[in-house]
């Protein structure tokens, strides 16, 4: 009897083992970035943790990062033919497709307040800007999360020490930052953050308009040894969770929710941890091989020009790809950023205050079933 007992047990754990089995998931996170890059490295691994305990491992995340499944410009298309689960989308790589976020990423804010930009992003994007859903679903995507990186900065290979110095510099850009390239003096190059770092080794580029971050995420430091003081702008949302649709709306309501209940964290994690904590130390790091800071006298006139001009160029550029009322957007914009600056104040740097504020003020008024 005890044997049969034992036998039935046996059977049952092997029958709950193979329903389990059949039931778990495991999704693919497609990255064109490094594995330790910032976000993949502070940011994602918060909601894969977490979703996989709060489902009890019904759903786990792989991270494919380097770009091995997908590069920055076929991350969209990856995502809609449903080759990755979800993944780092930058708007500006498929502008025509995501015009309206493009619109978005494309208006340079000015200061160094990245939190104030994440949350004012995510808030517009979820809330305020119903023709940007559209966009997101019409390419099978659900737009989730995303966020700013620390201000832009001249990381180049030659000494940049005025704005005069910059004259006919080859340099990587993208969104507003093509326009502020072209007042600057410079040569925009339409290139990926990852291809930029053999153009740089190779001479074929002479600077990045970047973050201090990309030093090391993109290995710049290695041959970049000038980096110009100035702030040009915060960019953004750069989209740190872009869903496949069918992914999304197969899950459980309850797996959707795992999900959702991580996502401000992601944010705040993407703007604290993975870009403004590691400026400082990776600047630190990277003096110490070689990289020097220049004055970058002139730059702030650049920056001002750019952004006393940038309203009417990109309303008029992208009503051209189709966005409708672009004036209402941006204003909802400027709005979101006044707000978020002052709530930034409070917050100050601390994460979990950062994430408790995107939640209430954002999260928490948006139904997650219904995107």
């Amino acid at each position: 009897m005890k044997h049969l007992k034992l036998m039935a047990a046996a059977v049952l754990g092997i029958a709950l083992l193979i329903a389990t089995g059949a039931q778990a998931k495991e999704l693919v996170y497609g990255s064109w970035v490094s594995p330790k890059h910032g976000v993949n490295a502070d940011a994602l691994p918060v909601m894969f943790n977490g979703v996989k305990k709060d489902t009890n491992g019904s759903i786990t995340w792989k991270l494919v990062a380097g770009g091995a499944l997908v590069k920055g410009r076929t991350t969209l298309a990856g995502l809609r033919d449903g080759l990755i689960d979800a993944g780092l989308g930058i708007s500006v790589f498929s502008a025509k497709k995501t015009p309206t976020t493009a619109m978005i990423h494309s208006t340079l804010i000015g200061g160094e307040d990245n939190v104030a930009a994440t949350a004012a992003q995510n808030e517009v994007l979820l809330l305020n800007c119903p023709q940007c859903k559209k966009e997101w679903n019409k390419n099978n995507v659900v737009y989730l999360a995303g966020y700013a990186p620390t201000p832009f900065r001249m990381i180049c290979r030659k000494n940049v020490q005025t704005l005069a110095d910059f004259k006919g510099m080859k340099t990587r850009a993208s969104g507003g930052g093509v326009s502020l390239v072209k007042i600057a003096g410079g040569v925009p190059v339409n290139m990926t953050p990852a291809e930029a770092t053999t153009a740089l080794q190779r001479g074929t580029l002479d600077c990045v308009l970047g973050a201090v971050a990309w030093l090391k995420s993109y290995s710049y430091q290695d041959v970049a040894k000038f980096v110009v003081k100035t702030p040009l702008g915060i960019i953004g949302p750069a989209v740190s969770v872009a869903m496949n649709r069918k992914t999304w709306h197969s899950m459980t309501k309850s797996e959707r929710e795992a999900h959702w209940k991580y996502l401000p964290l992601v944010n705040a994690h993407s703007a604290l941890s993975a870009y403004l904590f590691r400026d400082n130390a990776i600047l630190a790091d990277a003096k110490k091989v070689g990289v020097k800071i220049t004055s970058g006298k002139g730059f702030q006139s650049v920056m001002d020009k750019r952004v006393a001009s940038q309203r009417a160029s990109n309303m008029k550029r992208f009503a051209k790809f189709g966005v409708k009322n672009p004036g209402k957007v941006l204003d909802a914009y400027d709005t979101a950023i006044a707000k978020w600056r002052k709530i930034s104040k409070e917050v100050g740097t601390d994460v979990n205050k950062l994430a408790a504020a995107i939640k209430r003020e954002i999260y928490d008024k948006v139904d997650p079933h219904s995107l």
